[in-house]
């Protein structure tokens, strides 16, 4: 039996590959989406649609809180991957009702997979920001 833990990082994985392709602008969201939704388990569709078609539709928020978070970089010069995962990791805060400390986790742990060398202690960084704000505290560490 596959647990659900490694089932929802598969979604959240998909859904960061989905985001990263109609962020660069390869195909829309519904097409990638519509690609990729046969990957994801049925069990977790509904959360993989939400991740996906929720981060497109509030990026233009999620973005304006990016950019008061990363004052140092315009959110246009991110990494396309760090970009996607920090947009679906605000979107799961937010929207979601995962645990804080598992959705910082999970998007610490894609960020090392397909980020550069710092991308998790960027993405780490960046949302244990957001927690702050919100005066909550991530559970993970600083690295």
């Amino acid at each position: 039996m596959v647990r659900t833990v490694g089932l929802r990082r598969r979604a959240r994985e998909l859904a960061m590959r989905a985001l990263y392709e109609a962020d660069i602008g390869r195909q829309s969201l519904a097409t990638v989406v519509g690609r990729v939704a046969p990957e994801v388990p049925d069990r977790e569709q509904a959360f993989f649609r939400a991740l996906c078609e929720g981060t497109w539709r509030e990026r233009e928020r999620i973005d304006a809180l990016l950019a008061e978070l990363t004052p140092q970089w315009s959110v246009e010069r991110l990494a396309s991957t760090d970009r996607a995962i920090l947009r679906i990791a605000m979107y799961e805060l937010q929207h979601l009702p995962t645990p804080p400390r598992v959705v910082v986790n999970e998007a610490v742990e894609l960020a090392k997979a397909y980020g550069t060398e710092a991308s998790g202690k960027f993405v780490n960084g960046v949302l244990g920001a957001v927690l702050r704000r919100r005066g909550e505290r991530s559970g993970v560490s600083d690295e």
